[in-house]
């Protein structure tokens, strides 16, 4: 058996993720938003979203009981939010993934 100096020796700590390019922009912009970005959305686009994605029957034609991934709700968010707005959706899912990387540490070459 190993002792510790031995395996503390050989350990390589673990790296960060690195930058992919076929991730950018639009995956990292929906990874922010499903992960800690999600108050970046307006509350009231937030809570208008939900009701209507809830309200909605499920393909049983039954009421929904669950939500859809994050992923998935947040690109409805973001969709809904666009539209009331008129912003340049691409000016927004490169502010967005570049929070992201900055958030993550990750730097693009």
């Amino acid at each position: 058996m190993k002792k510790v100096t031995e395996a503390l020796a050989d350990w390589v700590p673990p790296t960060r993720p690195g930058y992919d390019p076929s991730l950018y922009p639009h995956q990292y912009a929906i990874n922010f938003l499903a992960g800690t970005g999600r108050t970046v959305i307006p509350q009231e686009i937030r809570r208008r979203v939900d009701r209507a994605v809830m309200a909605k029957p499920n393909a049983k034609g039954q009421q929904r009981k669950r939500r859809h991934s994050e992923p998935f709700m947040a690109r409805l968010m973001l969709n809904a939010w666009l539209e009331e707005t008129g912003e340049d959706e691409d000016a927004v899912y490169r502010a967005l993934a570049d929070k992201y990387l900055d958030a993550h540490g990750i730097t693009r070459p």
